[in-house]
């Protein structure tokens, strides 16, 4: 049975908020706060998180981290060899790594774009409905409620606990069906691959956003609020 809603996918990170530094600026921030006086330069730490989270491999499933603690186990092994690798002792290392836990899924270091709240607000009282999909920490849907977006979000899907990531095939699937299976859908993201690329291959329509615009996209808004001229042009809602 199909949803009567139209629905808009969106992912969160580099989209409709953003996070200074990500995951390597924010090692570096605890580490600067915990060791002021250290010499490490983030060139060091950022090659070891290359190809070490589960979004660097979204074609492997990963069901075995869909627990919040499990997929934090995971993740704090990664940055306490990123730490050790270094140069810090591996008791620190660890320690670190819980901080950096703690430190990421603080509500106050995500920032919303400026036309976030208007753009979800109007495309709300066209009819349509909002819904998540990111790849990102289990903490997600806390964090878009602390962040004041609960009431303008009908789902939120975070990569962490539905085992797939984006562009996974899986992930797009999994949405559709969690937001009723709607007949007019479409997807905005920053990600080319994960977003843009992931949606068309399951036929849904893909807007880019906050991104160098490519010519072999055919959806591209150099801001929140244009997507929106997009969508009442292209959908029949």
């Amino acid at each position: 049975m199909h949803n009567t809603y139209p629905t808009i996918i969106w992912d969160f990170e580099g989209t409709l908020a953003y996070k200074p530094g990500l995951w390597s600026g924010t090692l570096m921030q605890v580490l600067d706060e915990y060791k002021p006086n250290h010499n490490i330069d983030i060139c060091k730490i950022k090659p070891y998180l290359k190809d070490t989270f589960p979004w660097h491999k979204p074609d492997e499933p990963h069901h075995h981290l869909s627990k919040p603690e499990l997929w934090w186990s995971h993740i704090e092994e990664v940055i306490a060899n990123a730490y050790q690798a270094a140069g810090i002792t591996k008791e620190i290392s660890i320690h670190l790594a819980q901080l950096v836990h703690q430190r990421y899924i603080e509500p106050k270091s995500f920032i919303l774009y400026d036309d976030t709240l208007y753009t979800l607000n109007y495309l709300i009282s066209q009819g349509w409905k909002n819904v998540i999909l990111s790849n990102h920490v289990p903490e997600l849907p806390k964090i878009i409620e602390q962040l004041g977006l609960g009431h303008l979000i009908s789902c939120c899907i975070s990569s962490a606990t539905i085992g797939y990531e984006k562009p996974n095939p899986e992930a797009f699937k999994i949405a559709l069906s969690m937001c009723g299976n709607p007949k007019t859908v479409w997807m905005i993201g920053d990600s080319l691959n994960a977003d843009i690329v992931g949606a068309q291959n399951v036929n849904i329509p893909a807007i880019l956003v906050h991104s160098k615009y490519t010519d072999n996209i055919k959806y591209y808004a150099d801001t929140l609020k244009n997507t929106i001229c997009i969508i009442e042009k292209e959908s029949v809602t």
